[in-house]
């Protein structure tokens, strides 16, 4: 049976190799292994290559966006640079004008200065006619000085003899007001009564003239005084000399309002008047002197400037015809008294009707003495 010649090729490969073909086999054996090493080899480069691809990638990604970033610095830059080259422009433009206007000022300082020059010649010219006049001014404020010197020591010579001749006026009125009132004690004492009561009334309304006129004037007094402690020491003085009234206080309150001086010495002749009324004629005694109680209150109001005195009691008041009704010699005075210093007398009492000032008790006058500036 024959063989078919692949198996006859089987069988002669099965058959023992020959030196020749081992050695090629051999060959073929190292260089599948020289190639399959080169060929990992080849993928190991592969590898890097791809590798290296991919960082040349990356790579170029970034400098693609530092080309951008220097561009888009680049630009900014171009347009800062074109700023400043418009900045220029502008400040060659200042720099003109500023110099077309310092040299404009130049101008002007040397015109000033010029100006100047002639100002300070016409200064110097004024000092020196300025120099004059003071020596002038200073010759003539020295005889002024010894004019006014001298004019002062005469006017001082006359004002010593005016207050000597006041002091001698008023020490010549005490002493009249000081006979007058001897001379009415002395007709007192020859007449009978009700007469010498009058004469002692006079007696005392002289007497308070005397008061006043020594608070007023004798204590160098100036255009204004105040009011309370004067009629405080009028009252004082006056119920001293009319006689005791154990039960029956005088009291001056309110402030020391300020009156003038020519006014000073008719209100309190008044308030002394409205007192001694209302001593002699708000108490009637009763079974003895000691029933005679009640209070006599003079009130000043006003600061700094007196503007009202009242004077009030607490008793039996005025007749129904009141203050109108009555012509005795004290009210006369009191209301002349009155005109003379531009007061107005408000009148009110118990026993009368209708007025909004009526106390309670007693009689109240009020004095509202004029106000000015």
């Amino acid at each position: 049976m024959a063989h078919p010649p692949r198996q006859e090729a089987r069988h002669r490969y099965r058959e023992e190799p020959s030196e020749e073909t081992c050695r090629l086999f051999d060959d073929l054996r190292r260089e599948l292994v020289i190639a399959g090493l080169e060929r990992e080899q080849a993928q190991i480069e592969a590898e890097d290559l791809r590798e290296q691809a991919t960082l040349y990638v990356q790579a170029c990604a970034t400098l693609e966006a530092r080309l951008e970033a220097m561009s888009d610095h680049l630009c900014r830059t171009e347009r800062a640079l074109a700023e400043m080259r418009r900045l220029r422009d502008e400040d060659r433009t200042f720099r003109r004008s500023l110099e077309r206007q310092l040299l404009a000022s130049r101008v002007e300082a040397e015109t000033a200065e010029e100006e100047f020059r002639v100002a300070l010649e016409e200064l110097d010219q004024s000092s020196r006619e300025l120099a004059e006049s003071n020596t002038r001014l200073r010759d003539l404020n020295e005889t002024l000085e010894r004019q006014v010197d001298q004019r002062t020591a005469d006017l001082k010579a006359a004002l010593a003899d005016r207050d000597a001749l006041i002091h001698e006026i008023h020490h010549q009125t005490r002493n009249n007001l000081q006979v007058i009132s001897s001379l009415l004690n002395l007709q007192a004492s020859r007449l009978e009564e009700p007469s010498a009561r009058e004469v002692r009334k006079s007696f005392g309304r002289i007497q308070t003239m005397s008061l006043v006129h020594g608070l007023v004037f004798d204590d160098s007094s100036t255009a204004d005084l105040p009011i309370g402690p004067l009629l405080a020491t009028v009252c004082d003085r006056m119920t001293a000399d009319l006689g005791p009234f154990p039960g029956i206080a005088v009291r001056v309150t309110g402030g020391t309002g300020l009156v003038p001086l020519k006014a000073a010495g008719q209100l309190a002749l008044i308030v002394s008047e409205l007192v001694a009324n209302a001593l002699t004629h708000a108490y009637p005694p009763g079974a003895g002197e000691a029933d005679r109680t009640g209070t006599v209150e003079i009130a000043v109001s006003g600061e700094p400037r007196a503007k009202a005195i009242r004077v009030r009691d607490n008793g039996v008041g005025l007749d129904e015809g009141g203050a109108a009704s009555r012509r005795g010699l004290g009210l006369l005075l009191v209301h002349t008294l009155a005109r003379q210093v531009g007061a107005r007398l408000r009148f009110a009492s118990a026993a009368g009707s209708g007025s909004p000032l009526r106390p309670l008790r007693g009689t109240e006058v009020e004095i509202q003495l004029p106000q000015t500036d």
